[in-house]
């Protein structure tokens, strides 16, 4: 006699969020709420997966060869996959500040941050309590032996003392390949420097009006 029945063979092998898509077909409200939620754990679950075994990586490469190495990995990371993920044929700084604003929000809001927006004449400035790297420093996983805090102020750390090591994706693919690869920074970050608080993001209306800092910090000259 078989264990699993037609039903449960169709539910674990159809996504959930198809599943809802069948229970909002046939007007069943409740039920397709409910497998969306379930479908959002099911990705948190997997996220939360992901970002520790990246970070665990990460720090075991920091640890065992050295900072330079966590950038050499990451460079290689960006080289591989990050270039060609991001060549839309368009150049990033030709954007409107308001198109590259709202593809950055997204992405950290479908990753489960929260967004909190401002604009002022130069700037639209995000801030966001980050779902990936923000969640592990608030975590405490970076606390007593937990995961490494790169500590050579270098352009990987924004010249900072300390930088988890997760956030140094955020200067080394963010900043400054882009910038190397001839164009602008995706934006201008300034990660989380501790529990509770918020990673800020400024996107400038104009890319030439990006201050020579914000080139100086990650090892650069303004152009």
């Amino acid at each position: 006699m078989n264990e699993l029945s037609a039903d449960d063979v169709a539910s674990m092998t159809t996504p959930t969020w198809e599943q809802a898509k069948v229970a909002v077909r046939a007007g069943e409200t409740e039920r397709a709420v409910e497998l969306i939620d379930r479908a959002v754990g099911q990705w948190r679950s997997l996220q939360d997966y992901s970002i520790n075994w990246i970070t665990s990586l990460l720090s075991f490469v920091g640890r065992e060869i050295g900072e330079e190495a966590v950038e050499r990995a990451l460079r290689t990371t960006g080289e591989e996959f990050v270039r060609p993920r991001r060549d839309t044929g368009v150049d990033w700084g030709s954007l409107p500040a308001s198109a590259r604003a709202k593809v950055i929000a997204r992405a950290m809001v479908a990753n489960f941050g929260t967004c909190a927006v401002e604009e002022d004449a130069e700037k639209i400035t995000l801030s966001f309590h980050c779902g990936t790297g923000g969640r592990l420093i608030d975590d405490g996983r970076y606390d007593g032996d937990g995961y490494l805090v790169l500590r050579e102020p270098a352009p990987r750390t924004f010249m900072r003392d300390e930088l988890p090591v997760y956030c140094a994706h955020c200067s080394v693919n963010n900043e400054m390949q882009p910038v190397e690869w001839g164009g602008t920074q995706t934006s201008v970050e300034f990660p989380a420097a501790g529990k509770g608080d918020v990673c800020v993001h400024h996107v400038y209306k104009d890319v030439d009006a990006i201050p020579a800092d914000a080139y100086r910090r990650i090892g650069k000259e303004k152009p």
